[in-house]
């Protein structure tokens, strides 16, 4: 199947490469779209119907991020494309807010055409019903929420209110890391099946770090968390010696086990 990919790209090195990365494979892909700015940005991408946007960050005149979810949320969630937002720092949370995590990415420059390509096809096998049967009650609850508060919203917030009550927040550099790594355990376990390296590699190829990177933040911060008095404790952690030190793996599937609990019930 070809997949129709929309470009909003900027920056004139990683055009070429795409437009060119594209254009060789062409019995994969079809690119209807070629933009270079953010000039009539909006109304190019309406005549198209598109299986993934492709789209810089930062375009002149405009804000990448904003286009980006409004593309996203122009139709019913079933019907939106899917979308690859390309920058050169690590914020992303006002791009992430209220949407479906299968269906979208977020690439760090430069980047990696090879996982560019695994990116497109986890999208697209997402979009068109790859996916369990767990999945499909939470995509069901995200098209029918009449508040428009995504479960991916609500889910964020629990696992991010949690990283707080063990008092990590955003001053340790590998929060950031910790905090996607539990949200993909939640939202892709048959993925990962309980296997932190392959999580670890998945996040190495988002944020363009090396595994050992990842892997060393990610210890770090776990071995800052606080568990006394606090009040997911009990609820996360049952019968587990807290004062043994927890390894990185059991501190963020016991997390991923109780928000997944929580988000389906």
């Amino acid at each position: 199947m070809i997949t129709k990919i929309g470009l909003a790209i900027y920056d004139s090195s990683l055009y070429s490469d795409l437009v060119d990365h594209f254009s060789k494979h062409s019995d994969r892909y079809d690119l209807p779209v070629k933009l270079r700015s953010g000039k009539d940005c909006m109304a190019k991408l309406e005549e198209t119907k598109l299986d993934i946007l492709i789209i810089e960050a930062v375009l002149p005149n405009v804000n990448g991020t904003e286009i980006a979810r409004t593309f996203y949320f122009r139709n019913n969630l079933k019907d939106s494309p899917g979308i690859i937002l390309i920058s050169s720092i690590q914020a992303f949370d006002v791009f992430l807010e209220h949407m479906d995590m299968g269906r979208i990415s977020y690439l760090l420059k430069p980047v990696n055409v090879e996982f560019l390509d695994r990116e497109i096809d986890r999208i697209q096998s997402y979009r068109l019903g790859d996916f369990s049967e767990s999945e499909r009650i939470l995509i069901h609850s995200i098209e029918n929420s009449s508040d428009k508060t995504s479960k991916y919203a609500y889910t964020e917030k629990l696992v991010t209110n949690i990283l707080n009550d063990f008092g990590i927040n955003q001053r340790y550099k590998g929060a950031i890391y910790l905090r996607h790594a539990i949200l993909l355990s939640v939202f892709e376990i048959g993925r990962y099946d309980y296997l932190l390296k392959e999580i670890i590699i998945d996040l190495s190829g988002r944020y363009n770090r090396p595994i050992g990177s990842i892997s060393s933040l990610i210890s770090k911060t776990v071995s800052m968390a606080k568990f006394k008095n606090r009040k997911f404790s009990k609820l996360i952690f049952n019968g587990y010696d807290l004062n043994k030190n927890m390894t990185p793996k059991e501190f963020i599937f016991r997390i991923s086990d109780f928000v997944r609990l929580s988000i389906n019930n």
